[in-house]
């Protein structure tokens, strides 16, 4: 009987009974046996919260004693938490623990400090960031020290001086007497190495400060009173995890500095006895005091009572759960009959949607299609035509190329072809006369007939009008006349009967001809018709099969549907059986795992249980017992005497009431079923579902609880066979330990090769592989200290070539002068000033030997002006520098004014001045495409492609200046030295003749010096003879061989060594072959190539090869039989390089044309590989605004006589060269002013070099893209700094990775051994501008400039995110490989500069000797002129001469060597005086011209009309000048601009002043 009372309980379920309900199908009973499980629940019985912490229930353990600070602290979140919503926050997060409770020693320590200082500090989570400058630790410093002055550094940005502020707290440790146990380091802190042992110090200093009294409050304890969120405490266990250092123990820290415990509350004195409590205010102080108690015990009592009633109403469901699980499925399968077929139906409605939209799409596309290509059918016919024409125009080129090649052949050829076709003529028009000559005979017979009866007709009818005598007389007359008429024309058809029948043959080809050249007009005149016809046509046909298919296909529409319908369904029933048949067979290993995993679940829940029942306190155990035994024994007894009494009658009461409930009910139950039939299977789908979801929820639920222990078990069961892996790995390593390392060998240098194959050849190499060449991009010493070198030696060879020139030109002078010497018998006086003002050594030609300044503009002697004209010639070098089309005009101009040759080789030294002689990139790049757009402006001007190859090209001779560098010789003597040398020199027998004659003849030489005798071969024979004798031939065939061998090895020399020819050279050919493939295009591409190749050749090649010894390529001189050899095999070069045969006037060669031939294939390979270079700016590394970013400016060395001549020049051709008016060149010109005026302002500057620093001349001009490269390369270095930081595969991984501790750290050792200033050295683009300062940014700032600065160049288009920022890689894999490019080429450059001044020194040396041969012979013409004593000269008295002398003397104006005066008449009378205009011959008596000297080599010409002086008749004439007039071959000169302009006698004039100032005194 079960009772009705409401302190009692039908059923009885306990600990057992309900853990039984485990494996239930139904989720309520689950989690009520879940529920049972808990050690909360202790059968249902009440525990007190007495032993837990508050927010930690269970944990007794971490129960601290709270200071009274703390307690009050934290008194008010104590009373507004609950026990139970702490200690389930806590079990949440317990795997946080060690998180926790340091993120609340934080907490403790961040109060502390707050109420010391009396600042507020940032939240806990980012104090530790907060505490890294130090200056909280300097603020306790100063609150703790008011008296003691310290300077706080404050910066928002982390320094390395807020290392100050944690050094003014390490003092106040040290002051204090802080142990070193709990003391910390500098970079504990600055760098986050060990932040718990800063905490840990803070603790141990407040708990010191403490016992000493200089505080009043100790550190409170916070641990289970503060809460976190779960991130936060995450991110907290990861860091601690990650740092690695051990967390020390803040327990017990109070013993450790002897600190008393907290004081009890004093009692106070007793004033008055307090009043006794009575029963009811002890009962209600109790209640008041464990009123948390109660309610907790309330809230406990309800829970048990919630789920005892659960257990019942999960108990009777647990009675019909086959029931429910059979109308569930039933509920189930409907369900997904009905979800089936719906689906079923729509994707059957879905495929024909989209059959028949696919078919209108194409349907409507193809009629678009053919739309479009019947309004454009004129259109394509005119594209195909012009298709069609280009194809046979290409063709044509190719025949035409193709015949060039074979010329000889072809001619010879068409000869024969000729010759056969007029023989084949000849032939069928004889055989055609033959086979029609009876026909002629016939025809003409017939022909011959009727004109006689038409004749005989006519005869006939004028005889009958006559009479019998008239027409006897004439029809015998004429019968008379007939015969000889038919006599005559037989005879005359009988000779022409072959040129008739020839006039015949061709009336009937001519006629045929013009019936064909009809039919073609109408034919091609009716094209378009034609083809549109055709069209329409095809396209009538396409669309009548279209028709015909679309026609059939809609006839069977529904077989086809019903066909693919029933494909679905056969396909998706495959498919579910066999999904079924996967799911049955993996069933045993489902149930497997989830055995074990409900097994550890409860094995785990039953260790919990007995560990927290293992903690309860005895009272209670007793006290639980002595209830539950009390309650249960009290509850048996009453319920087993109620059943003994009715135990018959209630047990067949229960029985029929059970049975009648369950037939009601089920009748019930079926009515209900029946008439809600849908409903009830929609709700058994919607419970099935249901009660899915929620056994997955349970499953998840319970792997979830188990994750430790599972991740724990997996973790175990990997290591254990990873260490087995390893171990059975290390024993076999250690047995092959030699291979071992092979293999490792092997595989770093394939990885490392690969990577930088992927480096140099890839198109996107990844970031490990630029991460790992990166460092390539840095300056190196070595690096440094080669560009010093580089710089040094380049100045010291442009000084070493203007001493050489000067030294030539001194030794010029010196040699015009003692020839001028000995055709006028002058003294040496002259000769020995030049000598003195040389000073005897070639070395002291210049002023200053070395150039000491780069800067002209500090000598002392220019004023403002000379220097704003220096300014503008640094302008004008740079214009035309960097206008190489300025240039190049000027050189069309000189090609077309037909400049000497002489002119010509002075304005190469000067252009080639202007480039420095190509000795550094800069200036090596700007003379290439100075070349290059010479060239383009002088094609462009061609009209043929005959025209370009007849030019004599200016710019030819700047790039044979060019090509004698040092670089250049060497390569020539690398590729044809070995031949030359193993080949021409080592082989003394070797000989090349090829003209048979000449073999001829030395093989009877030869006989004749072998016997002795005189040869019986006679040697006046032809050529065609002298072949003929064998051992002639015999050694033709060997030289031809011979030959053919060196030429080979010539053609594999110049493909070995393709690689190593300077790029300038190869870079000129690419530029010509791309001109004149763009001028030309009709020509044949390979004919061109041919063209540079052959230009190549003749220009650079052949030069070096023919002589070898003046291109140092051999070091000695050749033979002349060495030279013939090579002239042979120069020929044979040659001949291959032109791309043709040998023909007649090469008869005897053309047994090598065959060879020739596969030369030609061969070297038109060698020359497509030698254009294929990059672009000049790749290569160098230069853009046109190069020099407006560069920090340093280009210079250049030139004399200022350079300078002025290079301004007469570009000032001369100034149209030409610029012709528009507004052009920049024209305004430094005009600028600069004419040349004669800069000469004698700039007269003061050093007359030998002087370095001018080029600067443009608009500074407004900018590059268009100059914020978006500057952007670029700001990327670029922040992203290579980014990437040896931190890893990841893509570099869009990299700036979305976070940073950690390390990375900063990484970031600080990489700022202190690269950007510091102490650091020599330089790192990956240090020379560009930086807007940034990089060496002052911390990392996370130089990440977010670098991403501002990606989304920056992303929004302008230069990046894309779609290959996650690639091209920024490629960039630098770019720069990687040229900087590599850039190490080789200066090491290239520093040899070829030590190389150029080895041969300067050379050359200088040279001229020393010269020099010292003409000084000796001027030491001996001194030591002549020395010898001889001139004797005084004898005056007739009272002569005009002696008159002069002694006017002279009586002024005191007498010359220091001499004065002569004679009369004009008397000069004209010896023909030096020619002509004084304004005054007539008569007048020249009476006017005279003194000559006088009073300075060495200068003279001083005055006229004077009696004694009265002639006003502007006066002029200073130097010697120099006469002389180079004379040496000029100039037979006037001319003086006295403003007096009357005299014009003298070149010759006489200089012999009368050599015979008066020169000769010796009595001569």
């Amino acid at each position: 009987m079960v009772s009705n009372s409401p302190n009692t309980h039908g059923t009885v379920i306990t600990t057992p009974d309900l853990s039984g309900l485990e494996r239930s199908s139904t989720s309520h009973l689950r989690n009520l046996s879940r529920f049972a499980q808990t050690p909360d629940a202790q059968d249902f019985s009440l525990a007190s919260p007495a032993p837990s912490v508050v927010g930690l229930q269970g944990r007794r353990q971490l129960k601290r004693t709270d200071s009274s600070r703390g307690g009050r602290r934290n008194a008010a979140n104590q009373m507004g938490r609950s026990a139970w919503e702490e200690r389930n926050w806590m079990d949440k997060q317990r795997k946080f623990l060690q998180a926790y409770e340091y993120l609340c020693h934080i907490g403790e320590a961040k109060e502390w400090i707050e109420d010391v200082t009396h600042n507020p500090l940032p939240p806990i989570v980012q104090l530790e960031e907060a505490l890294r400058n130090g200056i909280a630790l300097a603020e306790v410093v100063q609150s703790l020290q008011p008296d003691r002055p310290m300077r706080i550094f404050r910066n928002p940005k982390l320094q390395f001086r807020h290392s100050d502020n944690i050094a003014a707290f390490f003092d106040f440790l040290a002051d204090v007497e802080l142990p070193e146990l709990f003391r910390f380091e500098l970079i504990d802190l600055y760098e986050k190495k060990n932040i718990p042992k800063v905490i840990y110090c803070i603790h141990a200093l407040s708990w010191l400060l403490y016992r000493k009294g200089i505080v009043d409050f100790r550190i409170g304890n916070l641990v289970g009173q503060l809460e976190f969120e779960h991130h936060e405490l995450e991110a907290m266990q990861k860091g601690l995890d990650k740092a690695g250092v051990s967390m020390p123990s803040f327990s017990g820290m109070s013993a450790s500095f002897g600190a008393e415990p907290e004081p009890e509350p004093q009692p106070q004195p007793e004033a008055e006895p307090e009043p006794v409590e009575t029963e009811e205010q002890r009962i209600e102080r109790e209640l008041a005091e464990s009123e948390l108690s109660i309610r907790e015990l309330q809230t406990q009592m309800r829970g048990a009572l919630v789920r005892m009633r659960l257990g019942q109403m999960m108990q009777s469901l647990w009675d019909v759960e086959e029931s429910l699980i059979d109308f569930q499925s039933m509920i189930r399968g409907d369900w997904a009959r009905q979800v089936i077929d719906y689906r079923l139906n729509m994707r059957r409605f879905a495929t024909h949607i989209q059959s028949a939209a696919r078919g209108y799409l194409v349907r409507s596309r193809q009629r678009r299609r053919e739309g479009w290509w019947r309004e454009r059918a004129e259109d394509v016919i005119s594209l195909q035509a012009l298709v069609r024409a280009r194809k046979s125009r290409i063709q044509t080129q190719q025949i035409r190329t193709h015949m060039r090649e074979h010329d000889h052949g072809i001619r010879e050829f068409q000869a024969a072809i000729r010759g056969a076709l007029q023989r084949r003529v000849v032939q069928d028009t004889y055989e055609e006369s033959h086979e029609a000559s009876h026909s002629v005979i016939g025809m003409t017979a017939a022909i011959r007939g009727m004109l006689q009866r038409r004749r005989l007709e006519n005869d006939k009818m004028r005889l009958q009008s006559t009479r019998k005598e008239t027409v006897f007389l004439q029809s015998m007359a004429r019968g008379l006349n007939a015969r000889i008429r038919r006599q005559r024309e037989a005879a005359t058809l009988q000779k022409a009967s072959n040129g008739i029948r020839t006039l015949q043959s061709a009336s009937r080809g001519y006629v045929l001809r013009c019936n064909i050249q009809t039919m073609r007009e109408e034919l091609q005149s009716t094209r378009q018709e034609t083809v549109f016809l055709q069209s329409m046509a095809r396209g009538l046909n396409a669309r009548i099969q279209r028709q015909r298919e679309a026609a059939t296909l809609l006839k069977a529409y529904d077989v086809v549907q019903t066909l693919q319908a029933v494909s679905r369904g056969k396909i998706l029933r495959c498919n579910m059986q066999v999904m079924r048949k996967e799911l049955e067979m993996q069933s045993k290993v489902f149930t497997e795992i989830q055995s074990y995993v409900r097994g550890q679940a409860q094995r785990r829940r039953l260790q919990d249980t007995l560990a927290r029942l293992s903690r309860t306190s005895h009272s209670v155990i007793a006290l639980q017992t002595h209830s539950r035994g009390y309650l249960l024994r009290r509850g048996q007894n009453q319920d087993l005497r109620q059943l003994e009494r009715q135990h018959v009658k209630v047990t067949q009461l229960q029985s029929l009431a059970r049975g009648l409930a369950i037939r009601e009910s089920a009748d019930e139950l079926r009515e209900e079923l029946l008439s809600n039939v849908a409903e009830t299977i929609q709700l058994q789908g919607l419970s099935r579902a249901m009660m899915l979801r929620i056994d997955v929820g349970a499953l998840l639920s319970q792997l979830e609880d188990e994750e430790s222990s599972i991740e724990a078990l997996q973790a175990a069961a990997r290591g254990g066979l990873v260490r087995a892996k390893f171990q059975e790995k290390q024993k076999f390593f250690r047995a092959n330990m030699e291979k071992v390392v092979k293999v490792q060998s092997y595989v770093r240098a394939k990885l490392q090769g690969e990577a930088y194959k992927s480096l140099t050849s890839g198109k996107n190499p990844p970031v490990g592989t630029v991460k790992g060449f990166v460092h390539l991009l840095n300056d190196s010493d070595f690096d440094f200290d080669e560009e010093v070198e580089f710089e040094r030696l380049r100045k010291t060879v442009v000084q070493h070539v203007r001493q050489n020139e000067l030294a030539d030109q001194y030794i010029t002078q010196l040699d015009i002068k003692i020839a001028l010497l000995v055709k006028n018998k002058i003294t040496l006086d002259e000769v020995v000033k030049h000598q003195r003002h040389f000073g005897g050594d070639a070395g002291r030609l210049l002023t200053n030997t070395e150039i000491s300044s780069k800067d002209p503009f500090d000598l002392k002697a220019l004023n403002k002006n000379s220097r704003k004209k220096l300014e503008h010639y640094q302008e004008l070098f740079f214009v035309l520098q960097t206008q190489p089309h300025y240039l190049a005009r000027l050189f069309r101009r000189i090609r077309e004014q037909a400049t000497a040759e002489k002119e010509c080789e002075r304005m190469r030294h000067l252009m080639m001045g202007v480039f420095g002689y190509a000795q550094k990139r800069r200036e090596e790049y700007y003379l290439i495409k100075l070349i290059t757009r010479s060239m383009r402006e002088e094609v462009e001007h061609c009209h043929s492609l005959q025209d370009y190859l007849r030019g004599n090209f200016f710019w030819s001779k700047i790039f044979g200046a060019y090509v004698k560098s040092p670089r250049d010789r060497k390569y020539m003597r690398d590729i044809i030295g070995p031949i030359i040398k193993e080949n021409i020199i080592e082989n003394p027998e070797l000989d090349l003749e090829s003209d048979p004659m000449q073999i001829y003849l030395s093989a009877i030489e030869n006989e004749q010096l072998r016997t002795g005798q005189r040869s019986r071969r006679s040697p006046d024979i032809p050529r065609e003879e002298a072949i003929r004798d064998e051992e002639t031939r015999r050694t033709f065939i060997i030289h031809l061989q011979d030959l053919r061998d060196i030429a080979d090895q010539c053609f594999a020399a110049l493909e070995d060594h393709l690689h190593k020819m300077p790029f300038g050279v190869r870079y000129i050919a690419q530029q010509m072959f791309e001109s004149l493939a763009s001028r030309f295009q009709k020509e044949d591409q390979r004919h061109i190539l041919q063209v540079v190749g052959h230009w190549l050749f003749r220009s650079y090649l052949q030069p070096a090869l023919v002589e070898p010894e003046k291109y140092g390529v051999i070091d000695r001189g050749l033979s002349q039989e060495h030279k013939r050899n090579v002239g042979e095999v120069a020929r044979v070069l040659g001949q291959v390089a032109m791309g043709r045969l040998f023909g007649g006037e090469n008869a005897f060669l053309q047994p090598l044309n065959s060879y020739i031939g596969e030369s030609i294939q061969r070297l038109g390979d060698i020359w497509s590989n030698l254009i294929d270079v990059p672009s000049a700016e790749t290569q160098f590394d230069i853009d046109e605004f190069n020099d407006l970013y560069a920090r340093t400016k280009p210079t250049l060395y030139i004399k200022m006589a350079d300078i002025f001549s290079i301004h007469h020049l570009v000032a001369g051709d100034l149209p030409s060269i610029c012709p528009s008016q507004d052009d920049i060149l024209r305004e430094v010109v005009r600028e600069l002013g004419s040349v004669q005026n800069n000469e004698h302002e700039l007269k003061h500057v050093s007359s030998s070099e002087i370095c001018l620093t080029l600067n443009p001349k608009l500074h407004d001009k900018e590059d268009p893209d100059a914020e978006a490269k500057t952007l670029f390369m700001e990327t670029k270095r922040c992203i290579l700094y980014i990437i040896r930081v931190q890893s990841g595969s893509t570099l869009m991984e990299i700036m979305v990775k976070p940073i950690t501790i390390e990375d900063e750290d990484r970031w600080a050792t990489l700022v202190h051994d690269e950007l510091s200033t102490t650091s020599r050295r330089r790192g990956a683009y240090s020379e560009s501008n930086s807007l940034i300062d990089i060496a002052s940014l911390s990392y996370a700032e130089l990440k977010r400039t670098a991403l501002e600065n990606i989304l920056r160049l992303e929004r302008i288009g230069h990046l894309t995110r779609h290959n996650h920022y690639q091209d920024i890689l490629n960039e630098i894999a770019v720069d990687i490989r040229t900087k590599h490019r850039r190490r080789i080429q200066r090491q290239r450059e520093l040899e070829g500069v030590r190389l150029t001044l080895a041969r300067l020194n050379d050359q200088a040396t040279y001229l020393e000797q010269q020099l010292k041969t003409y000084n000796d012979y001027i030491e001996q013409a001194m030591v002549t002129l020395q010898n001889k004593k001139g004797k005084k000269r004898f005056l007739m008295p009272f002569t005009k001469q002696w008159d002069h002398e002694r006017e002279l003397q009586r002024s005191g104006r007498v010359p220091k060597f001499g004065s002569f005066k004679y009369s004009a008449q008397e000069l004209a009378n010896r023909g030096i005086l020619v002509e004084w205009r304004g005054y007539t011959e008569r007048q020249w008596a009476h006017i005279d011209l003194t000559i006088s000297s009073n300075e060495v080599g200068v003279f001083t010409l005055e006229g004077s009309n009696g004694p009265i002086s002639m006003p502007g008749a006066s002029a200073q004439v130097p010697l120099d000048e006469l002389l180079q007039a004379q040496f000029n071959n100039t037979q006037f000169l001319e003086f006295f601009g403003g007096g009357g302009e005299v014009k003298v006698n070149v010759n006489l004039f200089l012999h009368l002043i050599m015979r008066k100032f020169y000769k010796d005194r009595d001569s």
